[in-house]
């Protein structure tokens, strides 16, 4: 056990490293830096409610997107230049190193995630201007804790996109094949999964009473809903509903983090 945990972190040591070493992930990290303060900007004169409204689309799109950078690569760079070839002879199990490979871009892929996000709070200390009239009427309307919450459920969203696409780069065996593969499944997550139940509801193959619970299958449409019902439905029940089950939601974030972990685990030293 006490093996298998020191080489878990020898390996996110490592990942991280990889991480911060790299110039464009260095370029991505900005890019993603100057979007979110963007849109932050265009926002100011709110509060932290409307930061976190503004932000939620946006922040859909582009969090996959760093995960994809940060993540398409990380095994399969190693596979490339034969590295697996060499762990695969060292005491080091495959849970070991996938978990070692996510823990450590996932550290790097949070502070790319996360500080602008923080930052992006000064659009709000400098320039608020006035209370967001619908919801004037509640007195914790426009609490930080509101964004917080949205920050930390992106924070999870985040992490939970890194875990399926290192499951893709355990077992993708080219550059163009592992990016292709990335970026088909980040469509899917951002695009299909909710098309799919749109067109199940639409051909009436999905009854509408199961709507909240398969909404959460998608980690998208988890994010999203969980966003509603635990930060801006914490002050606004009854402006803004998530439309989801949040169990259900927490639930299937879950399973996509660890089931694509564990498929990366079984494949990587095969």
């Amino acid at each position: 056990m006490r093996r298998d945990l020191r080489n878990t972190l020898v390996v996110a040591q490592r990942a991280f490293d990889s991480v911060t070493r790299s110039r464009a992930l260095i370029a991505v990290a900005f890019g993603y830096g100057f979007a979110v303060l963007g849109f932050a900007w265009a926002s100011r004169g709110g509060g932290y409610l409307a930061l976190s409204m503004n932000l939620l689309t946006p922040l859909e799109v582009l969090v996959p997107l760093v995960a994809v950078a940060v993540g398409y690569r990380s095994i399969l760079d190693d596979r490339l230049r034969g590295e697996l070839d060499v762990f695969r002879s060292y005491p080091l199990a495959g849970r070991s190193y996938v978990l070692g490979t996510f823990l450590g871009r996932g550290a790097a892929l949070l502070v790319i995630v996360v500080v602008p996000l923080v930052l992006a709070t000064g659009t709000v200390l400098l320039f608020r201007v006035e209370r967001i009239s619908v919801l004037a009427t509640h007195a914790t309307a426009d609490s930080p804790i509101v964004y917080l919450r949205m920050v930390v459920l992106t924070a999870v969203f985040a992490l939970v996109a890194l875990a399926v696409i290192v499951g893709i780069s355990s077992f993708t065996a080219s550059s163009r094949g592992g990016l292709a593969l990335a970026v088909v499944t980040v469509l899917a997550l951002v695009v299909g999964l909710d098309l799919g139940v749109v067109a199940g509801l639409a051909t009436d193959v999905v009854p509408a009473d199961a709507l909240d619970v398969l909404l959460a299958g998608s980690p998208l449409s988890a994010y999203r809903g969980l966003v509603f019902e635990l930060a801006v439905g914490s002050v606004a029940p009854r402006v803004v509903s998530g439309g989801i089950d949040p169990v259900a939601a927490f639930g299937s974030l879950t399973l996509w983090t660890v089931g694509s972990l564990s498929i990366a685990a079984y494949t990587v030293f095969r």
